[in-house]
């Protein structure tokens, strides 16, 4: 992916869960995070979340990141 290409994404999927409940940008942006921290950092500050609390929730299982964000 070019640059912009990524810019585009991070900005689509930040509208997009923008109005996701603040557990479910949670679990995915760590997800995202698992993916790729950079990927992920990037849409952590795009939401205005808690980089440290997403890292931690990326080390864990995704039972345990569930019942974390439950």
């Amino acid at each position: 992916m070019t640059d912009e290409d990524r810019e585009h994404l991070i900005g689509n999927i930040t509208t997009h869960l923008c109005n996701a409940q603040k557990r479910i940008q949670l679990r995915q942006t760590a997800i995202f995070y698992k993916a790729d921290a950079e990927y992920g950092r990037r849409v952590v500050e795009g939401l205005g979340l808690d980089a440290r609390e997403v890292e931690r929730l990326a080390a864990m299982s995704q039972e345990e990141r569930v019942k974390a964000t439950a």
